[in-house]
């Protein structure tokens, strides 16, 4: 089924939700593997590479955001406590805010350089500012400060999952899964 139910996550959601994870995984990747090393074609490769994943992780996300809007969202195990209901949605609230913020300063750093980029090495990307090196410095601090926090987030997030997997052994995980 495309739609979640009360029990389980539909494939949409879940199709949502793993392939961001994978590119999530993929643009850190990519993030990291650029920023070790010396300005160079193979840099500039990997750095569009990046930007332009963000770009895509940021589309991907307002789409999850609509869907999750309009899907129902599967109800928690009967034993689970009310704080720890509350608590994962706040914690899946920040995953997306700390996504949004990484897409949007990462755009505002690249914007603020006065290299031009395309998005997947076809399409002259828009610059939301001015070149500015203060604005630059700026921009990379929140998309720094926006990846640690987004690190620390996935922490919690994997580590709830596991213990439900583990520990209580429950069907969340399950459910994310396999969609039972």
């Amino acid at each position: 089924m495309w739609k979640s139910s009360v029990e389980s996550w539909g494939r949409t959601a879940r199709a949502l939700h793993w392939t961001m994870a994978i590119l999530i995984a993929l643009q850190a990747a990519l993030g990291w593997i650029a920023s070790e090393l010396d300005r160079s074609p193979l840099r500039a490769d990997l750095m569009t590479g990046h930007k332009s994943l963000g770009i895509t992780l940021l589309a991907l996300l307002a789409l999850r955001l609509a869907w999750r809007f309009f899907d129902v969202r599967p109800a928690p195990p009967a034993n689970t406590p009310a704080w720890s209901d509350r608590t994962a949605r706040v914690v899946h609230a920040l995953i997306y805010v700390a996504l949004f913020g990484l897409a949007v300063s990462g755009w505002l750093a690249a914007s603020t350089t006065i290299l031009p980029w395309k998005l997947w090495w076809l399409i002259p990307w828009p610059s939301i500012a001015s070149p500015d090196p203060g604005m630059h410095r700026l921009a990379e601090d929140l998309h720094a400060l926006s990846l640690w926090a987004l690190i620390g987030l996935l922490v919690l997030h994997v580590g709830a999952a596991l213990k439900h997997h583990f520990v209580d052994r429950d069907a969340v995980l399950a459910r994310m899964w396999r969609g039972r």
